[in-house]
């Protein structure tokens, strides 16, 4: 599947995976480019994961939007400092100051992941509708797709359903073991997947008729109009070989 005819499909890996471990195997025409660019040939999209650790320089964040073809998408996961303190304490500006530098990525905007610890729970709604303020606050003109990946299994609730679906975000389908949310049913536009290995653990590669399963489920999604983003987060295993089965199923 080309990226040209992949409109309502994004997928790549989470962080920046490729097929072969340097420059010297890539194909000659991208033995002078960037690793960016050589995946961008590849996939439409990435997660990029180092924003969770370091929030990117605004120029950096240009810069990535030069190496890639029109239609690419990247996905952001929000800076670790404003999700994982404890008690779920941050400072709104921070907030307003990652979105104001993703932001440069300009019309190569894909989704804002917001990847919670397992110490977020449901008796914590209070902070966490002050966090959805300050994301929607710092977003006025919805951007970005906002998606929500939950790693307690109590944060299931309809009344946290609710109020995420007020602001108009989305809860990401993944599968980790405990705290996988299964596959909500959803009126919003867009479908935030998440694959962290078929253990959870990172590791490991997919069955086909899994990934078969998720493809027909994903093709009637792009039906219902919905755009669906896909990311593989098993990096320590199979990540490339499980994204292009997807792809190439869908």
């Amino acid at each position: 599947m080309s990226n040209e005819n992949s409109a309502g499909f994004y997928a790549g890996t989470s962080g920046l995976v490729l097929p072969v471990p340097n420059k010297q195997f890539y194909p000659p025409e991208f033995q002078n480019k960037s690793r960016l660019t050589y995946y961008g040939s590849l996939f439409n999209s990435v997660e990029v994961n180092s924003s969770f650790y370091k929030v990117p320089l605004a120029s950096t964040v240009r810069n990535w939007s030069t190496q890639v073809p029109d239609g690419f998408k990247f996905t952001f996961k929000l800076w670790r400092e404003i999700t994982h303190n404890k008690g779920l304490i941050f400072d709104p500006e921070n907030i307003a100051r990652f979105i104001q530098v993703i932001d440069e990525i300009g019309d190569k905007k894909g989704c804002l992941l917001v990847q919670f610890p397992p110490s977020v729970k449901s008796s914590m709604q209070s902070q966490l509708e002050r966090l959805l303020i300050a994301i929607a606050e710092a977003d006025p003109l919805k951007n970005w797709k906002v998606a929500l990946e939950f790693r307690h299994a109590s944060c299931y609730t309809d009344e946290l359903y609710e109020l995420i679906d007020h602001f108009g975000f989305q809860i990401v389908l993944h599968d980790k073991p405990g705290s996988a949310p299964g596959l909500l049913e959803s009126d919003l536009d867009f479908i935030y997947l998440r694959f962290h290995g078929p253990n959870g653990d990172y590791r490991g590669q997919y069955e086909e008729d899994a990934l078969y399963e998720y493809a027909e489920i994903i093709q009637n999604w792009m039906e219902e109009g919905k755009t669906v983003y896909s990311y593989f987060n098993n990096t320590m295993g199979e990540a490339m070989k499980s994204l292009n089965l997807l792809k190439a199923s869908i």
